[in-house]
């Protein structure tokens, strides 16, 4: 016996694929909502422990320092990028190089 001769709707009944449509966009958008707030939650978990683990760190302070001392270098070399005329990077990295290895400014 069919389905559709036990009383059941078939497959092809447009009553009952109307019925269904709207539950399994429900369900498939609230599979959808778990599925990001799970995977939010993994990102967050994760973020939390690396801040965890560089709170612990004993050169806390030297990788602060470090960092400070890169933002500054970097903020200068952004500026002066910026500045009409201003020197190529590369040019300017290397004139530093020089610089630092006693050679005179060419």
């Amino acid at each position: 016996m069919s389905e559709t001769e036990q009383g059941r709707p078939g497959p092809t009944d447009p009553a009952a694929e109307g019925a269904r449509k709207p539950a399994a966009a429900l369900e498939l958008l609230t599979y959808l909502a778990a599925g990001v707030a799970d995977m939010a939650l993994d990102q967050l978990r994760e973020s939390t422990e690396r801040a965890q683990g560089v709170l612990r760190r004993s050169d806390l302070r030297e990788l602060l320092n470090d960092g400070v001392v890169e933002l500054r270098k970097r903020g200068e070399l952004a500026t002066q990028r910026a500045a009409a005329g201003s020197e190529n990077y590369l040019e300017t990295m290397a004139r530093r190089a020089a610089e630092r290895a006693g050679h005179p400014r060419a």
